[in-house]
Formats: structure tokens, C-alpha cells, sequence
């Protein structure tokens, strides 16, 4: 894909602010784009946060500049460990997304840039953390983007040679907790039902032919299952065909995280924007 600044994001790149705050491992860096002064105003601030900041491709780096170009607000910022933020270096861990940086990030941007109303996206890991600000700050958030995140603990087993030395009594155990029906992550179900509590609407992308479809299904039947008819209509799902873990499909994806956070615009009337979208950064 050819990704090119236009006229307006160019004017939006050369006002963004780098931003620098405190979070539990200590500071988090990231950049703020500024809404054009010229654009009708959102009153809104869109928060993605990365490993690293600029996304694949450079994708948030333009997603915040489009926004702001229309009127929002954005930041784009380094999850701790990553890019230029304090922390340790850490594998992403499905029971340990990192809502806290996201709850810092918000907060920071309420005190110093009285940014009042949020937004969040997040593809894979960093969908599973933004969604994780829920539990602390759902009030503040009108709206988040979740795409093709963790839902399920996984497995337990170990490996086979390490399932040879065990007994037999052991090897029976552990073939029951095996056939244990799968468990939703607390760190999925937890915030998934702050969400469901608060106002917000949310989105949730998958694609059929992805392995994560199957566990969102488990979401689906127990989560989505017990929402009534008002929550259920914010909620939605979408069902994309083919596979979005793929490098192309990351750019479709991050695509429609900004034709649909264009939605929350209180001036936006057209809620087709995606061929809009296409156009800018095609």
C-alpha cells in the first residue's frame, strides 16, 4: 500500500506535540495531534495505544492525522516496555494486557489537555488493553475498536516429553483439565461487561478464517448472550471473510477503525467513509 500525506494531514503532522507522563513503570512517551483549528470540532480525543506508536507501516501515524484533520483529537503512544517508554521488556501476555497505561494516558490528557471524551483502538494485544481501561475510566469513553483480540485462557498441558514422565494417575488429571470447557479470560470478561455496564459503543472485528474467530464464538455464546436488547445494539460484531492477522489485513483493519471512529463526529451525517478513507491513503 502507498501511504501518502495529504494537504491536511501534512498541516497536522507539523502540530503535533510530543508528550511525555507518568505510568506505573515509570514515563510513557507519545505524540498528540491537535485538532485543525479550521475543522468543525469533535470534542472528542481518539487514544491508539502501540507497540510501538507508529503501528504497522506507519498506520497510526496517519490514523491520528486523518482524525485530527476532521476534528479530533488523537494520541498515539508507546505501551510501556516498548519504543521509547519506561518498563520492562515483556512478552504480550493474554492474562496481563495493560489497561494502566491506557487509564495514565486518559488522565494525563484530562489534566494537561482538557480532553474530557475518549475513543480507543486497538488491534490484537493492544485491543485487549484498551479495552482493559474500561474497569477504571468507562465514564470517559464513548467508544472503542476492538479487533481480533485474545478471549480464551489458554490450555493447559505441557509438552510430550514432559508428558511421558508422568504418571499414570497424572496423565489422567491432566487429560481432564484438558477436556475442561474453555474459560474466558478474566481479562477479557471483566472489562467486556464494564463495557457492557457503561454507555459506550464498541465494535468487535474478526474474520472467519482467523484462529481467534473460534474463541470469540465462546465470547459470543456466554458474553454477548446475556446482554439486553440496549447493550446489544451498541455491542456489535462484525465478521469479516478471509484472514485480518496478515500484513494487508492489518491495513484493512486500521482502515475501518477510521471510518468508524469518524462516526462519533457530531457533524458527520455520511456514515460511508471508508471509500473517502481509501481515497486519502491510496
Amino acid at each position: 500500500m502507498n501511504w501518502r500525506e495529504t494537504p491536511a494531514t501534512l498541516g497536522r503532522a507539523r502540530a503535533e506535540q510530543p508528550l511525555v507522563f507518568q505510568g506505573p513503570q515509570g514515563a510513557l512517551h507519545g505524540i498528540f495531534t491537535p485538532p485543525a483549528a479550521a475543522a468543525p470540532s469533535a470534542r472528542m480525543c481518539v487514544v491508539f495505544p502501540g507497540r510501538p506508536r507508529a503501528g504497522l507501516r506507519r498506520h497510526l501515524v496517519l490514523a491520528a492525522r486523518i482524525l485530527a484533520a476532521d476534528g479530533f483529537a488523537a494520541l498515539r503512544f508507546d505501551l510501556r516496555g516498548r519504543g521509547e517508554s519506561d518498563g520492562d521488556i515483556e512478552r504480550p501476555s493474554r492474562t496481563d494486557p495493560l489497561g494502566e497505561d491506557v487509564v495514565a494516558a486518559i488522565r494525563h490528557l484530562r489534566e494537561a489537555h482538557a480532553q474530557h471524551n475518549f475513543l480507543l483502538a486497538g488491534y490484537c494485544f493492544d485491543a485487549l488493553t484498551a479495552l482493559d481501561a474500561f474497569e477504571h475510566e468507562a465514564a470517559a469513553i464513548s467508544g472503542v475498536f476492538v479487533a481480533t483480540p485474545t478471549v480464551l485462557e489458554e490450555k493447559p498441558g505441557g509438552s510430550p516429553k514432559r508428558n511421558r514422565r508422568l504418571g499414570t494417575v497424572s496423565r489422567l488429571r491432566s487429560i481432564v483439565r484438558r477436556a475442561r470447557p474453555p474459560r474466558i479470560l478474566d481479562s477479557f470478561g471483566v472489562p467486556f461487561k464494564a463495557l457492557a455496564r457503561s454507555n459506550a459503543r464498541a465494535l468487535f472485528l474478526y474474520a472467519d478464517q482467523d484462529r481467534l474467530r473460534e474463541e470469540f464464538r465462546v465470547a459470543e455464546k456466554v458474553l454477548f448472550s446475556q446482554l439486553d436488547a440496549e447493550a446489544r445494539e451498541r455491542l456489535q460484531i462484525e465478521i469479516w471473510p478471509g484472514r485480518i492477522h496478515t500484513i494487508d489485513g492489518q491495513t484493512a483493519v486500521i482502515e475501518r477503525a477510521v471510518s468508524w471512529l469518524r462516526e462519533f463526529h457530531p457533524a458527520r451525517s455520511d456514515r460511508a467513509a471508508l471509500p473517502e478513507l481509501q481515497r486519502e491513503i491510496s
